[in-house]
């Protein structure tokens, strides 16, 4: 049974890292610009849903799980950087600079570009040894898998709760830029250029539609729910057994329970 209610910092996805919230609407602040935030926030909490789920299960697959779970959640843990790695990538090749672009001003975005350089290497590193392992997933070990996650994990949560407000900030200096637009347009640029069959099941089932009490649930997720529907009956299907590993259903209601072996 999934949770009828939002997540709390007791919820196994919210914890170790904390999740990212929505800031109440600043008056100054054009609706679009505070939509915008919303989205950003609800793509920042599916990465640090998915962080959470790595970290907390490494350490029960390792002990109890059979090389098959070992493999999947290999391939859980590629797919979640991955994620992470278009995020950051279509951010700095499409979004930012048509904000650049739309302000009339160059690197308005440089300081969450600045942040990314900050973690890339280790998360780089994280994704080397998840290439590797996946060789031989009998040899996943749940200390490294921590170790790797923790030299990059503060910097990566930092940077995801700071772009929120720099989001808001934009709206309050450039309250006339497409921004609604400019986001749907950097959005199926980002859906055109990933693996379907990792990034929207990655997508779908760390969201939660209860989140916040669900107020935010005609804003995020942007996407059709005929993406969803087709996510889950086909997209899904290649690397089905890599979605155990999430926190949430495809309906994007949070499991209760992390997995068990």
């Amino acid at each position: 049974m999934a949770l009828a209610a939002t997540e709390t910092k007791t919820h196994w996805s919210a914890s170790p890292f904390p999740l990212t919230h929505v800031p109440e609407k600043p008056e100054d602040v054009p609706i679009d610009f505070y939509h915008c935030a919303v989205v950003m926030t609800g793509i920042h909490n599916i990465i640090t849903r998915g962080l959470n789920s790595i970290y907390n299960h490494a350490p029960l697959v390792v002990e109890k799980g059979t090389t098959n779970d070992k493999a999947d959640f290999i391939t859980f843990s590629l797919s979640w950087y991955d994620f992470v790695h278009a995020h950051h990538t279509g951010e700095e090749l499409w979004f930012f600079p048509e904000i650049d672009h739309a302000t009339g001003e160059t690197d308005v975005m440089q300081a969450n570009v600045n942040q990314h350089e900050v973690f890339q290497k280790p998360l780089g590193e994280f994704n080397t040894y998840f290439v590797e392992v996946r060789k031989s997933p009998e040899t996943l070990d749940a200390s490294r898998v921590k170790e790797l996650i923790d030299a990059f994990a503060s910097a990566l949560i930092a940077h995801l709760g700071d772009e929120i407000p720099t989001l808001l900030e934009l709206g309050r200096r450039f309250p006339n830029i497409p921004i609604a637009k400019m986001d749907e347009v950097h959005g199926k640029k980002m859906v055109a250029s990933v693996d379907k069959s990792l990034a929207l099941p990655m997508f779908f089932t760390n969201s939660d539609r209860a989140f916040e009490g669900g107020k935010w649930s005609n804003v995020f997720p942007p996407i059709p729910g005929i993406v969803r529907i087709l996510t889950k009956w086909v997209f899904s299907w290649k690397y089905r057994g890599a979605w155990r590993f999430s926190a949430a259903n495809f309906d994007m209601d949070l499991k209760p329970n992390m997995l068990s072996f």
